[in-house]
């Protein structure tokens, strides 16, 4: 007994008196000798058409050794959520369904992103994965994958991220162009290769600059508003209450930490940018949110998931990945590919000179000359 009035491909062969393999060839792209004449081919989509006859996904899927489906793993916040329309964006665009994994822990998650390549998905994308090199190995045996931001940098792995070091370098030199000379640097959790690279910007900034680097004037952060909010009290703490900061200027690896970071100021009673510059480094809507608005690193949400689709579907299509069902020895797969995307400063209210400094009308003028978006 039919279970279903769903019609199949044998109710669209008898509609337009054809064989079955004819219909199949014509609207589940099957490979077969059998050669299907334009007007056959008219015939069959006009009988399709007439009992609103669907192919069905899964079945197409597994004959193919496809689903057109990729997978996205991630910790579901503010900041995948901009990733995350680049990736339906381009998937749309491949003709590839998507399908969201959330995971709030990676280390104790691995079994369960390790379940979700059960044939479901062709590939995987992961954004800001925190994943040992043993664990990416292993799931490279399991399913094609692209890491976006990852907090470790593998050997082997596909993965698309930004000039973390051009981003920092770009903004802190905006600040000692404004005449910072104490710029104090909110670094970032230990072990995320992106903050590093970031600290590794800030220093090259101040280098260039004449500025003796000051580990007093370091303090890592996590990327919250209230890491940056315990950070900057404790760069704050040695200083009296009624007194100067130590610094002019504040550096935060992202703008959620420079968040925290003007709640501390604030609770100090410094103003920014009157007393203390602020920047910080994503351009997330939470930079236009705050009061003045932060000047920035702008990272390019939406190209990141774009490029990350198109990387994960280069390896699907190369038929990079585990070895078939039936057995046979996967094929080798290409050499790692990682792409490293530009990032832009934004120049916002948060930033001013220090209080000694009156900015120079030529330089105000080539700032806003070179369109930085306000």
């Amino acid at each position: 007994m039919r279970r279903s009035n769903a019609p199949t491909l044998q109710d669209v062969a008898r509609e337009a008196g054809v064989s079955a393999m004819a219909v199949s060839v014509v609207l589940n792209g099957a490979r077969s000798a059998t050669r299907v004449s334009a007007a056959t081919r008219l015939r069959i989509e006009e009988a399709a058409a007439r009992l609103s006859y669907r192919p069905n996904a899964a079945a197409r899927g597994m004959k193919r050794r496809r689903m057109e489906a990729i997978g996205v793993v991630a910790t579901v916040n503010g900041y995948l959520l901009d990733v995350l329309g680049g990736i339906l964006e381009a998937a749309a665009e491949r003709g590839q369904n998507t399908t969201v994994f959330s995971v709030s822990d990676w280390h104790r998650d691995e079994r369960r992103i390790l379940g979700f390549c059960d044939g479901r998905v062709d590939g995987m994308i992961l954004a800001g994965p925190q994943i040992s090199p043993a664990f990416a190995e292993t799931l490279g045996q399991h399913v094609p994958f692209v890491a976006i931001h990852p907090a470790e940098i593998h050997g082997g792995v596909w993965r698309v991220d930004v000039d973390n070091e051009g981003g920092a370098y770009a903004v802190v030199r905006h600040l000692t162009g404004l005449g910072h000379r104490r710029i104090a640097h909110l670094a970032g959790p230990p072990g995320q290769a992106g903050a590093h690279e970031r600290t590794a910007g800030y220093r090259r900034a101040l280098a260039e600059a004449g500025i003796a680097y000051d580990d007093r004037l370091v303090a890592e952060a996590f990327f919250t508003s209230h890491g940056g909010r315990a950070a900057t009290a404790g760069l704050l703490g040695a200083a009296p209450a009624a007194g100067a900061p130590p610094f002019t200027a504040v550096f935060c690896a992202n703008d959620a930490s420079a968040v925290g970071c003007l709640e501390a100021l604030a609770e100090r009673g410094l103003r920014v940018p009157e007393d203390v510059s602020v920047a910080g480094f994503d351009d997330a809507f939470l930079a236009r949110m705050t009061i003045p608005q932060l000047t920035t690193a702008r990272q390019p949400f939406g190209e990141l998931g774009r490029r990350a689709v198109g990387m994960l579907l280069a390896q699907i299509e190369d038929g990079v990945g585990p070895a078939p069902t039936g057995g046979g020895a996967p094929e080798e797969a290409p050499a790692a590919r990682t792409d490293i995307l530009d990032v832009g400063l934004v120049v916002r209210a948060s930033a001013g000179p220090p209080p000694s400094v009156v900015p120079a009308r030529e330089s105000v003028a080539a700032c806003g000359a070179a369109g930085a978006p306000k």
